[in-house]
């Protein structure tokens, strides 16, 4: 068994840096692109960190066209290659995706409104390289990283186009304008608050800004005006959320052929490829089966290490006993459903732009972090509450299901602290491989988002704090309710109860999610409005909602990580102390660092 184990651990562990090796060679195009991570001091006398895209044809005797890519809030550099960076590059251009002050790994500043958080610093640095082209240089972005595009783009007149993707209708005074629109833009900003997304032809703004009349319609899919003086304009309709166009290979597409006619005069040279040619998304599952191989073998890894005696000695057989009948079991699993509905979206509203707990609590400064931490605060009161008034009379049942030690020997603290020190040697194992595929091949344990990431000095300065937080969830959550409360019966076979109980339970704690998210985007869908939007309650829509479509998944797996571990051990702690480590390691790696300031 022990040799099984070993020998798994070994076969996932080659397959996850297979993965990321692969992962790596579609980023640089097999060869054809030098991609690097580039570090450079700012005008604030502040380090940012950046991704350099050059094709191998761009040298200083044959300088290439010189993009900036510049992501959303909540995102970093590597999102860019969803939305153009590693497109644009195989076509031969200069791409520098930044990472913005505050995200990623810039930070020694917050992000800030203020100075775009930098990325004016990013089209300062791409100007500077003697590979890239000054006179055609362009920038593009998503969300926030769009505004920022605009910004840069009136600093500096220079430039030649510009592509906002999930963006507003710019000014005139920009330079070949291309607007990527999602048909589903469920936040309000980005759709000038109006909605649905197709009557925005005829939004005043949108007019003024592609010169047209109040009288006039403005055409999805159409460009106006002309290259050479740089009115250009073009509103491109993607069929897509916010997040959406992110991922869109009809989003690549548009900027591909946008920035071919305004760098390139349309030229198709030997770099050129046929823009229906898309290849980041084998990227981004490379990456994915990186991220799950690597779990997998950490669970393999955990395996062989619970039959050596200084962790065998603290396991036990899972009990049979079940303290609920069916009946009442829904009833709680329809109440956990109903509270989530309601504490979800009040509380997170104390996360995010100008936030009001990073200005009270400066040790707390993850902006749309701090609104998540609230929320799984407030529901761990909650849980305990109704936990501590259920086990009252029924104290036993701590010891039958692995809360407290049931063994003579054994104390409940050895317990806890080998499984502490269990859970550590599993995430340092995880960070070992997180930290040698970005060093040595700059790609990540990721899927469209920041996951497992190596951590900045300041994010690791975090990781204590927001962990003890989300340990008081995972405890109060995975830990009493799950195991203890609203524990479920076991069938002879280990895969057939584990999978039984993961569904189970992710039809208790993540329905409430799910349900949120169809209210909100059903209608949005449809085309009649945001859910929240419709019923005057915006403030709770946007970003939270969209934040659910990466939330969710991420419960999910922790559910069936946490399951995993009780069978194996007969106890609580690894489940809980695994997890909520792993979420913490989320949260800091991936949240934006500081106060959106005006």
């Amino acid at each position: 068994m022990i040799k099984r184990n070993s020998l798994w651990c070994t076969i996932f562990l080659f397959l996850s840096l297979i993965s990321a090796y692969f992962a790596h060679q579609i980023d640089r195009d097999f060869g054809r692109i030098d991609v690097s991570i580039v570090n450079f001091i700012t005008e604030e006398n502040q380090p940012m960190v950046a991704k350099l895209y050059r094709p191998q044809s761009a040298t200083k005797e044959t300088p290439k066209p010189g993009l900036l890519a510049l992501h959303g809030y909540q995102s970093d550099k590597e999102a860019t290659s969803t939305f153009g960076a590693l497109e644009l590059a195989k076509r031969g251009f200069v791409v520098l995706a930044i990472d913005h002050f505050g995200h990623g790994y810039s930070t020694k500043l917050p992000a800030a409104n203020k100075n775009m958080s930098g990325a004016n610093n990013g089209y300062q640095y791409l100007k500077s390289l003697s590979f890239v082209d000054k006179e055609h240089l362009g920038i593009f972005g998503h969300s926030t990283g769009a505004l920022n595009a605009i910004r840069v783009a009136k600093l500096n007149p220079d430039h030649k186009a510009v592509n906002g993707q999930s963006s507003n209708a710019g000014d005139p005074s920009l330079n070949n304008y291309l607007l990527t629109q999602g048909l589903f833009e469920e936040i309000g900003g980005y759709r000038e608050k109006s909605f649905p997304v197709k009557e925005l032809v005829k939004n005043e703004n949108r007019l003024k800004a592609f010169s047209l009349s109040d009288n006039e319609t403005l055409e999805w899919n159409h460009t106006y005006g002309n290259f050479t003086d740089g009115s250009a304009r073009r509103a491109a309709l993607v069929d897509g959320t916010h997040l959406g166009v992110m991922i869109s290979e009809h989003t690549n597409k548009e900027a591909i052929l946008w920035f071919n006619q305004a760098l390139q005069d349309g030229i198709q040279d030997a770099n050129w490829i046929d823009p229906d040619k898309q290849t980041y998304w084998y990227k981004e599952f490379a990456g994915l089966l990186a991220l799950f191989s690597a779990i997998i073998s950490a669970l393999f890894l955990a395996n062989h290490l619970l039959h050596k005696a200084y962790f065998s000695t603290v396991t036990q057989v899972p009990s049979n006993q079940v303290p609920l009948s069916k009946e009442k079991w829904f009833v709680l699993a329809i109440i956990n459903i109903i509270v989530t509905i309601i504490l979800y979206p009040i509380f997170t509203q104390w996360g995010g732009a100008n936030e009001p707990i990073a200005s009270v609590l400066s040790f707390m400064p993850l902006e749309m972090g701090n609104g998540i931490i609230l929320w799984l605060f407030v529901s761990a009161v909650v849980n305990y509450l109704f936990f501590f008034l259920w086990i009252r009379n029924k104290k036993n049942l701590l010891r039958e299901f692995g809360v407290l030690s049931n063994d003579q020997v054994i104390t409940t603290t050895q317990v806890v602290y080998r499984y502490f020190v269990l859970a550590c040697i599993l995430v340092g194992y995880l960070y070992a491989i997180a930290s040698f595929v970005h060093t040595y091949w700059n790609v990540e344990l990721r899927f469209l988002w920041p996951l497992l990431k190596p951590l900045t000095t300041e994010r690791f300065n975090l990781f204590p704090i927001y962990w003890l937080l989300i340990l008081l969830f995972f405890f109060s959550f995975n830990g009493l309710i799950v195991t203890v409360q609203m524990r479920m019966r076991q069938t002879e076979s280990f895969m057939a109860t584990w999978f039984s109980w993961s569904i189970k339970t992710i039809f208790f704690a993540v329905s409430g999610l799910i349900i949120l998210w169809l209210l909100h985007f059903i209608p949005d869908f449809m085309q009649i409005g945001p859910g929240f939007d419709l019923v005057g309650l915006s403030q709770f829509g946007g970003r939270w909602m969209m934040m659910l479509a990466v939330i969710i998944p991420q419960f999910i797996i922790f559910i069936i990580i946490n399951h995993w571990c009780y069978l194996k051990t007969g106890y609580i702690y690894l489940g809980v102390f695994f997890t909520s480590m792993l979420m913490a390691w989320i949260m800091v790696g991936g949240q934006v660092i500081g106060r959106f300031l005006a």
